[in-house]
């Protein structure tokens, strides 16, 4: 049981304009094929990275896949070659990242992007953006695969940026270099549907993944909750936007009564229904003798839990057994302890900050409320 989980990472960009629809890049479609280099040496070790890299992506983003895969030889003490290969693709609003070390893709949402894709917002100028945040400074322009872009130096690197897109990236300090250059660039052309392929190994599937029930109320009302923010801030005369705003405690406390309001009610109706599934699930997986038995004592706690927007835990019950019976009753046992506590916080409560303060310390570690607070003075830190 948790209180409240929302990502902070749009609340500072939510008031972009919206476009005709979601755009992360000013082109519909993209095929920009790039060499790797890198070299590393001291008085011990050289070490050279080659390889190539490349992003695709269509529908301005919307689906985009990122791939690189180097090889890397070390002359020293102990001559060794190490090859790294790694792969994203982002489709919609699923993330699926490759690993190709254990032969495995891992499956989960994005609901960030599933709010800038609703919202249809353009993010085309973000990362020229976020380079000017950084301090970087336009230094001059470089010809790249046929495009003229901009460079852009900070620190000690230099990116190359054609209309928000990297066509070179350079990092140089004391005994090391590394080159991200485009050779081949394509924009507005028709992509092949098997360029985002992906490996034909197992697909793991995060429990937060918004395919199932809970996780799509979730994130709608992780969207309607950051509308609601937005309009009240408005109010207020409060711009999200400002890099300049000093998140003050007052400020903290409005930020996350806004964005737990949408959950606090449906907490309010329906933790006592939850309570008293649970209680039933306990006593009928104590007969249960079958996965089908187990599972139909469970499904009641789901049909509450979808409604919330709460995920329902998995458990193990392939060959069910009294030592998987005893488990699932201990887990049990604990998340009625834990909604005991937050239905009464819940009851007595009209602010999650209310609520936050009340179980503060009487719930695990992993289900406490501290997510929201840590990342609000993360945000104020950097202001």
């Amino acid at each position: 049981m948790k209180i409240i989980y929302i990502s902070l990472l749009f609340l500072f960009t939510f008031t972009l304009n919206a476009s005709d629809q979601f755009r992360l890049y000013k082109f519909k479609s993209g095929l920009i094929y790039y060499d790797v280099n890198t070299s590393s040496f001291d008085s011990n070790l050289n070490s050279n990275v080659q390889g190539v890299a490349r992003l695709v992506f269509d529908n301005w983003g919307a689906k985009e896949l990122k791939e690189e895969e180097v090889s890397e030889v070390q002359e020293g003490d102990f001559n060794t070659t190490n090859s790294r290969h790694t792969m994203t693709l982002a489709d919609h609003g699923t993330i699926y990242t490759v690993d190709y070390s254990e032969k495995k893709i891992y499956k989960t949402r994005d609901r960030d992007l599933d709010l800038a894709i609703s919202e249809k917002l353009d993010l085309s100028d973000e990362s020229i953006k976020s380079l000017i945040n950084l301090g970087a400074q336009k230094i001059g322009k470089e010809k790249i695969a046929g495009y003229e872009c901009d460079i852009w130096q900070y620190d000690d690197q230099e990116v190359c940026m054609y209309k928000g897109i990297p066509l070179k990236i350079v990092i140089k300090n004391a005994g090391f270099i590394s080159e991200k250059k485009a050779v081949q660039v394509k924009f507005n052309q028709p992509v092949p549907e098997n360029s985002f392929s992906l490996p034909k190994f197992p697909i793991i599937t995060d429990s937060d993944y918004s395919g199932n029930k809970a996780a799509s109320v979730r994130t709608q009302d992780y969207i309607e909750s950051i509308k609601e923010l937005k309009n009240q801030m408005q109010k207020k005369g409060i711009n999200l936007e400002d890099g300049n705003l000093s998140v003050t405690p007052e400020l903290e406390k409005d930020i996350i009564n806004a964005l737990g309001k949408r959950y606090l009610e449906k907490q309010k109706r329906y933790l006592p229904e939850l309570l008293k599934a649970l209680e039933t699930a306990k006593a009928c997986i104590a007969k249960a003798g079958s996965k089908q038995a187990a599972l139909k004592c469970i499904a009641p706690v789901k049909e509450i839990n979808d409604k919330l927007g709460d995920a329902t835990k998995e458990y193990d019950l392939e060959n069910f057994n009294e030592m998987k019976r005893m488990k699932v009753l201990q887990s049990l046992e604990k998340e009625i302890k834990d909604t005991k506590i937050t239905a009464d916080c819940v009851s007595k409560s009209d602010k999650t900050t209310d609520v936050i303060i009340c179980t503060e310390g009487r719930l695990n570690p992993q289900e406490s409320t501290t997510t929201i607070q840590n990342s609000l003075n993360d945000t104020n830190n950097s202001n």
